[in-house]
């Protein structure tokens, strides 16, 4: 009897799936935290908390892309970046509720999952776990063709975090006259990408050419993950005197700003205070791209603000510094209600 229609005939192939899932098992494991349950495989996975810690527990969640920065990655074969970019979308904006990341999942889907990216992304996503401090404790794979191009991948990944929800022990509000803080991006992180894109298209770029003022292949630059901001941030909540903080994704600075303010205030920003990174200038001139599109589009070689007292000025820097990170002003509160751009 000739054998019927198959799952793999359709584009599925669901041995490759498991193989796939099954090189995955050494990262993973190599995050996994006081806490994680080794329950590799099952339905659903189990996490032990550290309720003990805390006067008043409180959860904190969110989820994040990478965007079209998967499409360059395809277009470079550089995977792992964007696993990392992943961990650090999602963290990072949880961090600003000065929340310690638990564990995060992944989700990663494809026309056709292919070993060798699949494996690089979930290496990045461990990297950027351990940078975290936080497990990763598992996730989906989804083959789905006719869904997604060939070649093409979906990354999104899912935290959870933990705080303190006693009122007594949460920072104050910021108010008018507190100072602004930029703590540096590695580059573009993941925001913007689809303009990105269209400029590398319309100049015919070479992926792998060195274009002045760059001084690494343009591939490289592009592709550097986004900085993952977990220990300055925690620290300068507990010890830095930080009031606030705004992680800079789309919207650009002062999009983000205005989120982390209480209402009746806005950022002014001192645009001159730092140094871009070249990308950012390379990016408006190819484009012919204005700055006021630039401002609201991408971070512009700051990922973080925090918002300090005055008087706490030279304890954030100094805690800052203790963590790796050389923050610098940026600008000051003031009374207002518009964005401060």
């Amino acid at each position: 009897m000739a054998e019927g229609t198959t799952y793999r005939d359709a584009g599925v192939d669901i041995e490759r799936a498991d193989a796939i899932v099954a090189s995955m098992q050494e990262a993973i494991r190599g995050t996994w935290i006081e806490g994680t349950t080794d329950d590799f495989g099952d339905f659903a996975a189990s996490f032990f908390p550290p309720w003990r810690d805390y006067r008043r527990p409180r959860l904190v969640a969110c989820t994040d892309s990478v965007g079209t920065k998967i499409k360059l990655a395809a277009a470079t074969g550089r995977h792992r970046e964007v696993g990392v970019d992943c961990v650090g979308m999602v963290v990072n904006d949880m961090v600003t509720e000065g929340a310690q990341p638990l564990f995060l999942l992944d989700y990663i889907a494809a026309s056709e999952l292919k070993p060798e990216p699949v494996l690089q992304i979930v290496q990045g996503l461990a990297q950027g776990c351990r940078e975290a401090g936080c497990a990763l404790v598992g996730g989906e794979t989804a083959e789905m063709p006719g869904v997604y191009h060939l070649d093409d991948h979906e990354l999104v990944g899912f935290a959870l975090g933990i705080a303190e929800g006693d009122r007594e022990l949460l920072p104050r509000d910021p108010k008018p006259g507190d100072l602004l803080l930029g703590l540096p991006s590695a580059g573009l992180h993941s925001n913007g990408f689809s303009l990105v894109r269209q400029v590398v298209r319309d100049k015919g770029w070479d992926l792998e050419q060195v274009i002045a003022p760059l001084e690494v292949p343009l591939a490289e630059e592009l592709m550097r993950p986004t900085r993952i901001y977990v220990r300055p941030v925690l620290d300068l909540f507990e010890r830095g005197g930080a009031l606030a903080f705004a992680h800079i994704t789309g919207g650009g600075i002062p999009g983000n700003i205005i989120r982390a303010l209480p209402r009746g205030t806005r950022p002014r920003i001192d645009w001159s205070s730092w140094e871009r990174p070249p990308v950012f200038d390379l990016i408006a001139d190819a484009g012919r791209v204005a700055e006021e599109e630039m401002r609201k589009t991408f971070n512009l070689g700051v990922g973080m603000v925090a918002v300090v007292p005055p008087g706490d000025l030279d304890r954030a820097l100094g805690v800052a510094r203790e963590t790796g990170v050389e923050a610098h002003v940026m600008g000051v509160i003031e009374e207002g209600d518009d964005n401060g751009g």
